[in-house]
């Protein structure tokens, strides 16, 4: 697990139900399949959340996923390793990460 060593972190809002208010952090990975997070807020493994980000000119709302891995680094920070659950979501993640990269 990138354990907050990433150049770039890309901010997201966390939903975790709809009657709690959402949740902030960062995303320090980011693949078609799964992410990496980064938040002050303490989660359980096996979780599922609703991500809400903008990478490059994309915005992307409501992406589930499951916490696969959650760890509390000394800072306070939980990482959490993530999997993309919908399939038909990684299509445009995928789409966006490669126009961001032929930049």
């Amino acid at each position: 697990m990138n354990r907050n060593k990433a150049d770039h972190f890309i901010p997201v809002v966390i939903k975790t139900s709809l009657d709690l208010p959402p949740l902030w952090g960062r995303l320090s990975f980011l693949s078609p399949d799964e992410a990496e997070l980064v938040s002050h807020f303490e989660l359980p493994e096996g979780r599922v959340v609703a991500l809400t980000f903008e990478l490059g000119r994309a915005a992307f709302e409501d992406i589930r996923a499951r916490i696969k891995k959650a760890l509390r680094d000394s800072d306070g920070y939980y990482n959490y390793s993530l999997s993309f659950l919908d399939p038909a979501q990684s299509g445009p993640i995928k789409s966006a990460i490669a126009e961001g990269s032929a930049r």
